[in-house]
């Protein structure tokens, strides 16, 4: 549950994140996961980061200049690593699954559970 809660903040501080810079970060890190999952070690990876810069693309991508696109994304990342511990102590999670079944709204499976996960 932690990595979901994890993940969960992750996305709150990228979808709060102004245009263009949430399109340009979300650019880029789609652009090193796939080149992540075609790596087939560390060492691969870095060379395929290096041949297929995603930050020359995302620039080529926004008509900005690299250096600019890389201090972008390397402030949101400082940004999201510092707020991201404050974000996930936010979250509240909810279990309504008891909730649901007196209601007649679960699917009636006892491993079924219904949560709800946000931001106090």
């Amino acid at each position: 549950m932690d990595q979901a809660r994890t993940e969960y903040a992750r996305t709150l501080y990228i979808e709060r994140l102004e245009e263009p810079a949430r399109s340009l970060f979300r650019f880029v890190e789609k652009r090193e996961l796939v080149l992540a999952d075609e790596a087939v070690s560390e060492q691969h990876y870095v060379q395929l980061l290096q041949q297929q810069s995603p930050i020359l693309e995302a620039a080529r991508e926004f008509f900005m200049d690299p250096a600019d696109v890389f201090d972008l994304v390397q402030r949101i990342e400082k940004d999201l690593s510092d707020k991201l511990p404050t974000l996930i102590r936010s979250l509240q999670l909810t279990d309504f699954t008891d909730e649901f079944r007196l209601q007649g709204l679960g699917t009636g499976d006892e491993n079924t559970r219904y949560y709800y996960l946000y931001t106090r």
